[in-house]
This record gives C-alpha cells, sequence and structure tokens, in this order.
C-alpha cells in the first residue's frame, strides 16, 4: 500500500509540475503568434525600404559620375583638336596621354555600367574606390589641360 500510494504522490507531482510548466494557454499562444507576424512584417517593410534606398542612392550616383564622365570626354576631345598645332614629337607624346585618359574615362563608363548591386558593404566600397579613381582621372586630365595651355 505505501508503494502505490508513493507512485501515486510521484506521479501526480510530475503530472502537477509537467502541467505547471506547460502553462501558456492557447490564448497566449495565439497572441505570441499575432505579435511574430507583426514583427515579420515590419522587417519585411524596413528590407524593402533598404532596398530602395540602395537602389536609390546607387541611381543618383551613377548619373553625377555619367556627368563627370560626359565632361572628361569633352574635355578629352577639345584636346584632341589642339594637337594639330604641335609639332611632331610633342603631338605623339601627348597623342599617347590622351589616349591613356581616353582610356580610363572608358573604363571607368564600363564600371560603373557593369556594376551589380550586392551587400551595402560591396557598395559603399566601391563607391569610395570608384570616386579615388574619378579624382584621379580628374587630375591627370586637369594637369594635361594646363599643360597644354601652357605650350
Amino acid at each position: 500500500m505505501k508503494k502505490n500510494s508513493a507512485k501515486t504522490i510521484i506521479a501526480s507531482c510530475l503530472i502537477g509540475f509537467l502541467m505547471n510548466s506547460c502553462n501558456n494557454s492557447p490564448t497566449e499562444k495565439v497572441e505570441d503568434v499575432k505579435e511574430a507576424t507583426k514583427d515579420l512584417i515590419n522587417a519585411e517593410a524596413d528590407l524593402e525600404q533598404a532596398e530602395y534606398d540602395s537602389i536609390n542612392d546607387f541611381r543618383i550616383f551613377k548619373e553625377s559620375i555619367q556627368l563627370k564622365l560626359d565632361e572628361n570626354q569633352k574635355i578629352v576631345s577639345e584636346l584632341k583638336l589642339k594637337l594639330n598645332s604641335k609639332g611632331k614629337a610633342e603631338r605623339d607624346i601627348d597623342e599617347v596621354k590622351i589616349n591613356k585618359l581616353e582610356k580610363r574615362n572608358s573604363d571607368l563608363r564600363l564600371k560603373i555600367e557593369n556594376y551589380e548591386q550586392g551587400p551595402e558593404q560591396k557598395w559603399a566600397l566601391f563607391k569610395v574606390e570608384f570616386n579615388n579613381e574619378m579624382n584621379d582621372l580628374g587630375k591627370s586630365i586637369s594637369e594635361m589641360a594646363e599643360n597644354n595651355m601652357k605650350k
């Protein structure tokens, strides 16, 4: 008899413990699911906004770069026109330099046209590197134009 009542007490305690630990009512579970659904919807909306912002940022950057590249090409074309007024040796040297500048400008144009958006860190790195290359090209074109004006 003592064994049966000890088993009954232990079983009752175990059942009571299990029932107590599983105390979440169906109403609480429904509320948890609703809260999780709201969080998911908000996260999706935030992601869509971030993607839109990133695409818009890239579009604006690309348009400004294309304007700079067009201006660079215009200056390079003007430099080419001025080559004819120089002596052959000087013209040959300047022609090689101008062709290199034109090639760099074309390469940058292709680079921005072929860029595929990826993670935000990749975009930030691309933007920094591209701006550095644009600045270097701009300086080189300016130096060439200044040297051309002096001669």
